[in-house]
């Protein structure tokens, strides 16, 4: 959806695709684990744990000053992103198949790109309308079942 120009694969897109590996290793842990343990549980050690991951990558690598914090924008991450968020994400991936949770997360460019255009009033070029479409149709492709 945002590629301009000639496509590339630069450093951004690497770390993109490490993170959508991660992400898929997070799903399945989840559903791994998610039987056998409390929900709310896992997702406070999940935060937790991304907790301390992302505090080394703050302060070791991009070291902020105290101007460079704003309370509201970190209150909202904590605890919309990850506090609520992660822990429906636990809750609703208990009934789901890993598969079809992954299919649903892949959606959240197409959700983010809708509530910018709601929220933020802002534009989406034609490449990135039909980036959101492809998103949504190969989502809704996929959930079509396959006759053996």
């Amino acid at each position: 959806m945002s590629i301009q120009g000639r496509p590339t694969i630069n450093r951004g897109d690497l770390i993109l695709l490490v993170c959508a590996l991660l992400f898929s290793m997070q799903i399945l842990a989840i559903d791994h684990f998610v039987d056998s343990v409390n929900p709310v549980a896992m997702s406070c050690v999940q935060i937790f744990v991304s907790m301390v991951i992302s505090s080394f990558g703050l302060f070791f690598i991009e070291r902020p000053t105290m101007a460079d914090i704003s309370a509201i924008p970190i209150l909202w991450a904590g605890l919309m992103s990850s506090g609520i968020a992660y822990t429906l994400q636990i809750i609703a991936q208990k009934n789901l198949e890993p598969t079809l949770a992954s299919l649903l997360m892949s959606l959240e460019s197409v959700f983010s790109a809708i509530a910018g255009y709601f929220i933020l009033h802002e534009k989406l070029s034609t490449r990135e309308l039909i980036g959101c479409a492809l998103v949504f149709g190969a989502v809704l492709l996929a959930q079509i079942p396959v006759k053996d």
